[in-house]
């Protein structure tokens, strides 16, 4: 019998890399897997893909900038499978939808409609789904949330400070949440990946981190699934960095060879 037996996983941003690859490995784990993202056909892609693994699953179209799209979609699954005993909030976004025509921008010039897009999604549209969700686990006296963040949230990143304030801000989002739920057999905790592969690339060599490579998504999903874990319930608050290293220290010491 899997640890995971009859647990039920909300994941948003579920058919972007990362999130493909949760959920490929929840479904390994025997947990239930509600997929949602912003296309139904994508997700009712995944959500057959996971249900031929054994498993109960089923894609739902979700805006997390929009409350009613939220709220409606989780009132809907608790009527579906009963109850939400995992929370993946993995939907985000890091590049402006005009990046390929303006590229990067100091804050100084940013315009006002990039930033605010870019906070809606990374920030706002975690802390929607988390109020939506939260209620029903408070109800349960059991929930795991796991948000995620970036090493972005940790050192900045020039160029793009409207994400990486975003990732800052769920970062402390997860601490404060972590305070406030403690108590009602929630944890709640951060992942911060770094220098990850696309959905469909391979792990190459990259001098940016220690280990001197990329990530692949599988392995940012597998420190989602560990702290999804019963196991894990005595770490909570806790921002856990994926990132080969890289937020360290310096790097071109002579030391990475």
């Amino acid at each position: 019998m899997s640890k995971f037996e009859s647990r039920v996983a909300f994941v948003t941003g579920a058919t972007g890399g990362i999130g493909t690859w949760l959920c490929r490995q929840f479904a390994e784990e025997g947990v239930s897997v509600v997929v949602t993202d912003l296309r139904q056909e994508s997700c009712d892609e995944l959500a057959g893909e996971l249900r031929g693994k054994g498993v109960e699953a089923k894609g739902y179209a979700m805006d997390v900038c929009d409350t009613s799209s939220v709220r409606g979609v989780v009132s809907q699954v608790l009527e579906d499978f009963g109850k939400i005993d995992i929370l993946v909030n993995n939907a985000g976004v890091w590049l402006h939808p005009d990046f390929k025509e303006n590229g990067f921008h100091p804050l100084h010039e940013m315009p006002e409609e990039d930033w605010l897009h870019i906070i809606d999604i990374n920030l706002c549209g975690t802390i929607r789904v988390s109020q939506a969700v939260v209620p029903s686990m408070i109800a349960a006296g059991y929930g795991r949330i796991i948000n995620l963040s970036s090493i972005a949230g940790i050192s900045g990143l020039p160029g793009m400070a409207d994400y990486a304030a975003s990732k800052g801000g769920v970062i402390l989002l997860t601490k404060t949440m972590s305070m406030e739920l403690a108590s009602k057999g929630i944890t709640v905790n951060a992942v911060a990946p770094g220098m990850v592969a696309s959905k469909n690339g391979g792990v190459r060599p990259n001098a940016g981190t220690w280990v001197g490579r990329n990530c692949h998504p599988s392995e940012v999903a597998r420190a989602i699934v560990f702290l999804a874990d019963d196991e894990s319930g005595f770490i909570t608050g806790v921002n856990l960095p994926v990132d080969g290293g890289r937020t360290i220290g310096p790097h071109g010491t002579g030391w990475n060879k």
